[in-house]
This record gives structure tokens, sequence and C-alpha cells, in this order.
């Protein structure tokens, strides 16, 4: 299952990559991304035990709140909105988004995600089109007809929450626990802009830290940076693979006149509690009784 969003630095075409860095789902297990974006990864999951996403985007957590509360209103609302560049440019000139009728706010963010190059929006995004290949309005007219629904479902039993990373991992942090970092780029590996909400080299330092503190089992997604060195000293393994640079706002021509994205090294941070876990998985020596379930540390409301 695919995400709905186009997101930038969205992880799409990486997913079966980076799940072989993550637990397998279990219901005993409390499953976290922090910083969802398009939430692609949890799409790729089967759903079981705990489910949580963040944004601090109210954007994003609005649309996936209105998805799996009015999933049918909202892809009724979608299937009568033309793909135009008038609807695209008075949605995009909107000053405040929360000002409009909920189905609305949620229709014009899905548009706008899909409609901008890269599902950029940090800026005046452009309306997105292509006289060859590329046809976006069929694309988002199979999402909207084929895949909405079956997406809203997904997100039936999961918390949506709209915060501050790091207060989301103290929340939800316990030894029981699976962090899926994918913060936006560090701003030293990449172009200006991209991101709603950027984070300098400071907050990627703070982020850096809690993450050395928790109980959880945590892995980080980036682009290598002085910053992270700190968690390969305190013994988190780098695991790097081949990506393109959707992000990077930068372009490389191609033989037939066409530009393509820069090729780039994704890597995947993961800590000490986290190898021991995939390490007990890979062995089949993962045992229940070594893993107690969410609830027991957190209490049965929270865990309900």
């Amino acid at each position: 299952m695919r995400s709905p969003l186009v997101w930038i630095g969205g992880k799409g075409r990486f997913t079966d990559r980076i799940n072989t860095a993550l637990p397998k789902p279990n219901r005993h297990l409390c499953y976290v991304e922090p910083f969802c974006g398009g939430a692609s990864m949890l799409f790729s999951r089967p759903a079981k035990g705990v489910e949580v996403i963040n944004d601090l985007d109210s954007e994003v957590t609005h649309f996936f709140s209105m998805l799996r509360n009015q999933p049918e209103a909202l892809q009724r609302y979608l299937q009568l909105t033309p793909y135009s560049r008038e609807i695209f440019n008075a949605w995009r000139d909107v000053a405040d988004p929360s000002a409009l009728p909920d189905i609305e706010r949620a229709a014009r963010f899905f548009i706008m995600t899909r409609a901008s190059f890269h599902g950029d929006l940090s800026r005046k995004p452009s309306w997105a089109y292509a006289r060859v290949d590329d046809n976006r309005a069929r694309a988002a007219k199979h999402v909207i007809d084929e895949d909405l629904l079956i997406t809203a479902e997904r997100l039936r039993t999961v918390y949506v929450e709209n915060d501050e990373a790091l207060g989301v991992i103290h929340r939800w942090d316990a030894a029981t626990t699976v962090f899926y970092c994918d913060p936006p780029y560090h701003p030293l590996t990449r172009a200006d802009g991209g991101y709603v909400h950027e984070m300098d080299h400071h907050a990627h330092q703070e982020l850096v830290d809690v993450l050395l503190g928790i109980q959880g089992m945590a892995a980080l997604s980036g682009y290598q940076n002085d910053c992270y060195e700190a968690l390969e000293d305190a013994g988190w393994q780098r695991q790097d693979f081949d990506a393109v640079c959707g992000a990077g706002r930068t372009r490389q021509p191609r033989a037939d006149g066409k530009e393509v994205d820069p090729a780039r090294k994704e890597s995947i941070w993961i800590n000490i509690a986290l190898q021991k876990r995939l390490a007990a998985e890979n062995s089949r020596q993962c045992s229940l009784f070594d893993f107690p379930d969410p609830g027991d540390e957190r209490g049965d409301e929270d865990a309900a």
C-alpha cells in the first residue's frame, strides 16, 4: 500500500529497503513516526500493535484525520474537483487553510501535494504538468478512485498526533517502542527550502541527544553529516544505500535532453536496542515473553 500523498523527501521508493532495518510488525510493539510527512513507511507495513504518526505540519495531520473520519465525503469532493491550474493557484494563495471547511481543507492539501513538483509546498509552488509520460491528472484520479478508501481503512486504528517530534518521542518512549525518524534532511546536505517546517543544525543536534537517551528502539534516516557521528560513536549501526535526491532541488541533464534528480547515498542509523531485536528476529529466537505488551508500561487507557 502506498501513501496517497506526494511528499518531498518521502520514502515511497525505499520502503522495502528501510523495512529490512525495522522490526517485523508485532502486536506487542508500539510503532511511532515522529516525522511522518506522507507516512509512506506506515502504509508499507501491515497494521499490528500500537501505531502512531505525528507531524508538526497541521495540514498533514488534518488530512489524515479527515481521511480516517470522513473518507467517503473526502473522496466524493475530490472526484468532483478537476485537475485545474486555476483551482491549484486559488488554493495555493489561501492565506489561512485552517479557515476553510474541513473537507475542502483536506482536499486542498491532497491536491497541493499531488499537483506540485515533488510535493514541495515550502515556497509558492507551481502547478505540475507534462506533455508526455507523466499524466498527473490520471495518477490523481487513480488514487482518489482506487486507493483512498483503502488507505482510510488502514488509518482506523492509528493515533494521529500534531506536536513537536521530541515531545512525541518522550511521550511514547518505552522498551517496546520502535521509532522510525525521518526528519527534514540536515541543511548542510542539501539546498535551502523544501519543507514547511525546517530543522537547523541545532534542532538536529537536539534530536540526536534525545535519541541517545531513549529506552526504545530507533532508526533514523538521512544523509551523512557530522551531526550524526555521535550516533555511530555510541554504537549505532549505519547502513547506506543508493537514492536520488528529490529534495536537493538540483537537476542533472540526461542524454535525451530531460533532467533527472542526482544520485545520492541515503543512510539509515539503527540503535543498539534495534540491532538486538533484528538479530533476535533473524535467528528466530524472538519470544513474545521477551517483549511485553506496551500497555504494561503506559497504562490501560493509553494502550486502548
